[in-house]
């Protein structure tokens, strides 16, 4: 699914109506039932319960006034704020007159709004045309509604929020329990930066038009399952094996083995035919007890990897996890690495990512198309510090560009950033996956993608969607707050079922 932007936005909208045979109004009122349909699915008590709506003087306002409508025709108790203005768009006007002028209240950046307690407040004073932070004057008012012991939903975006220009957060911002967005997501109802604004959103379908849709150019894409499914791997009659390839496993150190068991049980559920791990000889006993599936490559070392005497030629290689960053391991990691043939199909996370950030010069050993897949903190200390999650991106489109790598940036929201600049956000993931071990099982499965033959883009996109939507499923059965890393893994094969069957 494609991001777009304001300006894409507004011309998808012109020839909706164009291409339709509509008017702005019929496709504001289509949006308009839309939302009202998602209301009544997700809160049911809302009719029981007293609503506000705020309008502003644009669209988004219109979009109010006829959500108002429709619900008080459902029998809804339904109190109307509307921003006092000199000009309103001609929808707006429109929708104010079919509600009824004696059915608003207006309201000024001055007043002080009455909020019942257990309300549910509607947000609909800007949409997507915004594009800079709203003045001081608005503190007053997104104050109260912030400060509001009911939930907040707003309309397209949270009011305050552009679409995909930086804002500081201390600007006046709602704070958005439930965001209902037309037809794509926008920018920055995904970046980390805005999470206190969006707590969550859903994406509706208001039937624009298909083709004015795909006519749009952009570098930003939504993982969804409709497109992600059409990346699984293909298993045949008569495949064995030796048709999905044997991945290679290298990590852990004494008290760390944990790692390798997450990674290499991952990467063997994910469907690839052979695992092997590289490790200290501490863990030997370790891995052939508790995972019997995996044939061991033991390191001479006992407490840490230090000689990294493994096959350089397996089908695909992972490194990194629970590994360590003492000085001889350090040693035997450059060296491997740059032992390994230009066509080597890589992953590293975890120590591997430490290592290259304190040796930079080891980015040039790097095979192209390899995949890094780091948490905030280690991308920080591959391409330095960020002020906001614009210039994060910005930093690692560059990193990405200059060694020719697919970075994965984990996370809400976790986002593939590829040597060409494009960007491939996740849909799929709960913050019950920030827990220990998780990021081990994505190596393993990105290790195993890798090695049935999938490029490395397809390997990120594919393996961090099937990584959260396996822990989407673990967290039906678990929660949040108990799930752990194993639970990722056991449910792999039901994330495989649910992509297919999407």
């Amino acid at each position: 699914m494609k991001i777009l932007n304001p300006s894409q936005l507004k011309q998808v909208d012109e020839q909706t109506i164009a291409n339709q045979a509509i008017n702005s109004w019929d496709l504001m009122q289509r949006a308009s039932a839309t939302v009202v349909a998602s209301l009544l699915e997700d809160f049911p008590e809302l009719l029981e319960k007293p609503v506000y709506i705020l309008c502003g003087k644009g669209n988004n306002g219109g979009d109010g006034l006829a959500i108002a409508g429709l619900l008080e025709a459902l029998g809804a108790t339904v109190e109307v704020y509307l921003i006092d203005a000199e000009q309103y768009s001609a929808d707006n006007a429109e929708n104010q007159e079919k509600l009824g002028h004696e059915r608003i209240r207006m309201f000024n950046l001055e007043d002080i709004l009455a909020f019942e307690r257990d309300a549910i407040i509607i947000d609909c004073l800007f949409g997507y045309g915004l594009n800079t932070a709203l003045s001081a004057d608005w503190h007053g008012i997104i104050d109260q509604i912030n400060a509001a012991r009911a939930v907040r939903i707003s309309v397209d975006m949270p009011s305050g929020l552009s679409c995909e220009t930086h804002i500081t957060v201390d600007s006046p911002i709602i704070r958005a329990d439930r965001v209902y967005t037309f037809q794509v997501p926008k920018l920055n109802l995904l970046l980390p930066e805005y999470g206190e604004f969006v707590k969550s959103f859903s994406i509706l379908d208001i039937g624009l038009d298909i083709e004015a849709m795909e006519g749009q150019k952009t570098n930003m894409h939504y993982l969804t399952a409709k497109s992600v499914k059409l990346l699984m791997p293909i298993r045949t009659k008569f495949s064995h094996k030796g048709t999905f390839g044997h991945a290679l496993l290298i990590g852990g150190s004494y008290g760390k083995m944990g790692a390798m068991l997450l990674a290499s049980k991952a990467a063997l559920r994910t469907g690839c035919g052979l695992v092997s791990v590289g490790i200290p000889n501490c863990g030997t006993s370790i891995v052939q007890t508790a995972f019997p599936e995996a044939m061991v490559f033991a390191d001479a070392a006992e407490l840490s990897l230090r000689d990294f005497n493994f096959p350089t030629d397996l089908t695909a290689i992972g490194m990194g996890v629970g590994m360590g960053t003492d000085e001889l391991t350090v040693r035997g990691f450059a060296i491997y690495l740059q032992s390994l043939p230009e066509d080597a199909r890589l992953v590293l996370d975890a120590d591997a990512l430490n290592i290259l950030a304190q040796q930079e010069s080891l980015l040039q050993a790097l095979p192209a198309e390899t995949i890094l897949s780091p948490h905030p903190k280690e991308l920080s200390r591959l391409i330095g510090t960020w002020d906001n999650d614009y210039e994060k991106l910005s930093k690692a489109k560059i990193f990405a560009s200059e060694h020719q790598v697919f970075l994965i940036i984990k996370g809400a929201n976790s986002v593939l950033v590829c040597p060409d600049g494009s960007l491939y956000f996740n849909s799929t993931g709960n913050p019950g996956m920030a827990t220990g071990g998780s990021g081990d099982v994505l190596t393993g499965i990105l290790t195993s993608l890798r090695a049935q033959g999938m490029s490395a883009k397809d390997t990120a996109i594919l393996g961090m969607y099937l990584h959260g939507l396996a822990g989407d499923i673990a967290s039906r059965d678990t929660g949040e707050a108990s799930l752990i890393a194993s639970d990722i893994i056991n449910n792999l094969a039901n994330a495989f079922q649910d992509l297919k069957d999407s």
